[in-house]
């Protein structure tokens, strides 16, 4: 959409096809993650420029290497973006398995007992989601408390103890390794406030219909869980570029689709793409 934006603005005649029924990709995932909400409106300011550049929006239509060839485009900008990765694990195709993303998506649902495997953004944030589900939140708690309608220890324990119990498990000694520093630090600071449990250094080795299968420095382990939620990173999604390379005079890869990222990082990418048409 950015890359969109900016060649509109230099007098190019842009058309944006986008597959789904709306635009916004991966980035609308964040509208159920707690302290994420702000990157939903980056998407709708977006939005609201590309109807304000007149860009031509197609949607609910695949861009495939006919439909390209069709429209005959000077310059071709990819952004197909990434999809999840689906880690080889005995299990992995029982009822009880969920992606994250589609989790945050509307698209399933889980029980009670929760294990994320995947300890970077995605796991952290799903588990801080799946963390905060029935907890109070805070306008509520403000007009008990204003109210006294219950008394303050009531309200806190509410506060800070959601109705899913959540264990994320990250093989790497270290989590959120593509979270900056100081949302880092915040989103691994509010798991502890709402009881989540981490154990790093463990390694998904099994899924059955009672849980999860780990092992550890401790040996072999087993998690009991109601749904086993994979956050294992993703992939990029570029087999277009491999389509249509060569095959107009200039040919753009940018965002999860050249390699995967963080949102703002892809937006800057597809300024520069922009920019260079």
């Amino acid at each position: 959409m950015k890359a969109a934006c900016t060649a509109a603005e230099r007098d190019h005649g842009v058309t944006l096809i986008e597959k789904r029924d709306r635009l916004g990709g991966q980035v609308l995932l964040n509208r159920l993650i707690p302290g994420r909400q702000e990157m939903v409106t980056a998407v709708q300011d977006l939005i609201n420029n590309l109807k304000n550049l007149d860009v031509e929006i197609l949607l609910g239509q695949e861009a495939d290497i006919q439909l390209v060839k069709e429209m005959a485009p000077d310059a071709v900008v990819i952004a197909t973006g990434a999809k999840p990765v689906m880690p080889d694990l005995p299990g992995i195709e029982g009822d009880n398995v969920v992606q994250a993303w589609d989790l945050l998506e509307g698209k399933a649902r889980v029980g009670k007992k929760v294990v994320v495997i995947g300890g970077n953004a995605v796991g952290l944030e799903t588990a801080l989601y799946l963390c905060q589900l029935g907890t109070l939140s805070p306008e509520v708690f403000h007009f008990l408390v204003v109210h006294r309608a219950e008394p303050i220890e009531s309200l806190l324990e509410l506060l800070n103890k959601g109705d899913k119990e959540v264990t994320v498990v990250e093989m790497a000694s270290k989590l959120g390794q593509d979270i900056g520093p100081s949302s880092r630090w915040t989103v691994r600071s509010e798991l502890k406030r709402l009881g989540c449990t981490i154990q790093k250094n463990t390694r998904a080795i099994g899924i059955t219909s009672e849980g999860l299968e780990i092992e550890s420095a401790d040996g072999p382990g087993f998690i009991p869980a109601d749904s086993i939620v994979i956050a294992a990173g993703s992939t990029s999604d570029n087999k277009l570029t491999s389509d249509l390379e060569g095959l107009f005079p200039e040919l753009h890869t940018i965002g999860d689709a050249k390699a995967p990222r963080n949102a703002l990082d892809a937006i800057r990418e597809g300024f520069f793409a922009g920019l260079e048409i």
